[in-house]
């Protein structure tokens, strides 16, 4: 068996706003993709430092046919939980800087694997749909005209195994949170379901002060897979997955509040440059952290993030998550919901299923 990696785009220059679509090859075995956004910051600085909450929508289409689709910090979140790390991210608030962030759309149920992947030729159009609104900002965002776009598929070439099917993920809802009571998501039965991630990022907020229950339910409560709090649910994807990082470079001044992708139990470090320079952490709130430091240096102040739940997101798995004898499967079902107990307004919290489509 040969696999390869083939540019679909290759730094493609971006308008600002916009949907890109790209014709998928109808002769490809994809194992996954790699989507590269970049940005130049603006002539001052750049405090918004990061291009994931900018990219709304990264799907896979065949007509009316949804095989993939998820925004790029629930591409992150599921990223990290099945690579143990964040995909690659130069975060920079300095100007002229460009700031790169990747994503992964994966086919594969986990690492290794070559008898899940996307098989175009067995769709009459297969296309990939990104859509992203780039914020431009002398100061709090990004010079105009200057974002690019790389693509590259990992396609088997030859000496396929046969498929056994491909990973299926999507949003599935998207609602407001509420101080109290239940929202119940009607989960897909078409297919059996791996995995279910939630997300529901504010800055400065704990993935656990929006939402404060996590319930899945069959045909109500004949069968409750889990019925458990949002914080211990967070303790047990600590207790499995370990901590993420992330370095963000911060501008050279008095002060700055540094904002990252990691939401829980989050840890900072700092390292000024220049022999002058000096630099504090001095509180850290969820995904926040402050910073004083002198501005003896001129470089850039180097910052690690350490913590859990990527974009406030959590992750349930079905046993290990991809093995057809442990995940659920919905023949016999009617009905199977999540039932998620509200904490307090102010957050948007997405459900997303990760589905084996056969």
């Amino acid at each position: 068996m040969r696999i390869r990696d083939v540019y679909l785009l290759n730094g493609s220059s971006l308008n600002d706003s916009d949907t890109v679509t790209i014709n998928l090859p109808r002769t490809w075995k994809i194992l996954s993709i790699r989507i590269q956004y970049q940005d130049k910051n603006g002539a001052t600085s750049n405090t918004l430092c990061r291009l994931n909450g900018l990219v709304s929508k990264i799907a896979v289409i065949d007509g009316s046919d949804v095989l993939h689709s998820l925004s790029m910090r629930e591409e992150q979140a599921l990223n990290a939980f099945t690579y143990g790390r964040l995909p690659f991210q130069l975060l920079s608030e300095d100007d002229d800087i460009v700031v790169i962030e990747e994503c992964i759309i994966d086919f594969r149920r986990h690492l290794g694997d070559t008898q899940f992947f996307l098989d175009t030729s067995k769709y009459a159009n297969p296309q990939l749909q990104l859509t992203h609104a780039l914020t431009v900002s002398a100061t709090a965002g990004f010079v105009t005209g200057q974002g690019t776009l790389t693509v590259i598929a990992r396609i088997i070439d030859s000496g396929a195994p046969s498929q056994l099917g491909f990973v299926l993920s999507k949003e599935v809802d998207s609602f407001s949170s509420t101080s109290s009571g239940d929202h119940r998501t009607i989960l897909p039965n078409d297919f059996p379901i791996g995995k279910v991630l939630v997300i529901n990022p504010v800055d400065g907020n704990t993935a656990d002060n929006y939402i404060s229950n996590f319930k899945l339910t069959a045909d109500i409560d004949t069968y409750v897979p889990v019925n458990i709090s949002i914080g211990d649910i967070l303790r047990e994807n600590m207790n499995r997955y370990g901590e993420f990082w992330q370095r963000i470079d911060a501008l050279p001044d008095t002060s700055a509040t540094l904002t990252g992708d990691l939401y829980y139990r989050t840890r900072a470090w700092t390292a000024p440059e220049g022999a002058t320079s000096l630099g504090v952490i001095t509180a850290i709130t969820a995904n926040q952290a402050t910073l004083a430091m002198t501005t003896g240096g001129s470089g850039p102040i180097g910052t690690v993030i350490q913590g859990q739940a990527p974009h406030a997101g959590f992750i349930y798995n079905f046993g290990d998550g991809y093995s057809p004898d442990q995940i659920w499967s919905p023949q016999g079902v009617g009905k199977f919901e999540a039932v998620i107990t509200g904490a307090n307004t102010g957050a948007t919290v997405k459900v997303v299923t990760v589905q084996q489509h056969p």
